[in-house]
């Protein structure tokens, strides 16, 4: 059976590693699923940068690094290069780095991009959804 490959944006991560309200118990669900290997888990070098510089707003550097080091152990850090940042540069999204998400996600072959932004990938030619809807409604 083939598992699906998610794409997980900077705040799916990011409400998992502050058990963000009302969001985190779908999150939860959704990571465990990925601990036990039936989701396969990406994210991009973009969104590790976005969630460790939001983590060391809110708490010190060494936490922010050892809660990106268990994320890391659990999901894949995509590629980003030229390709993507060329085709972002001239895509239609408003949101320059959702654009850099989306190619990233789209010359891997990801199944679902995850985020709570569903809105700022109207754009996107891939199935974009919400933590929430995937875990009652696809997975």
């Amino acid at each position: 059976m083939k598992k699906d490959r998610v794409f997980l944006d900077s705040d799916v991560i990011l409400d998992l590693l502050t058990e963000r309200e009302p969001h985190f118990d779908a999150v939860l669900q959704l990571f465990i699923k990925i601990q036990n290997k039936k989701i396969l888990a990406f994210t991009s070098p973009v969104v590790i940068a976005n969630v460790f510089y939001i983590m060391t707003r809110h708490t010190n550097k060494g936490k922010a690094l050892r809660s990106l080091i268990k994320i890391k152990s659990l999901i894949k850090v995509l590629s980003c290069g030229d390709e993507e940042i060329e085709l972002a540069l001239s895509s239609n999204f408003t949101d320059f780095e959702d654009s850099i998400q989306y190619y990233t996600a789209l010359n891997h072959k990801i199944d679902f991009i995850l985020t709570r932004n569903v809105k700022d990938y109207r754009n996107a030619n891939m199935n974009v959804i919400t933590p929430f809807e995937y875990i009652n409604s696809v997975s």
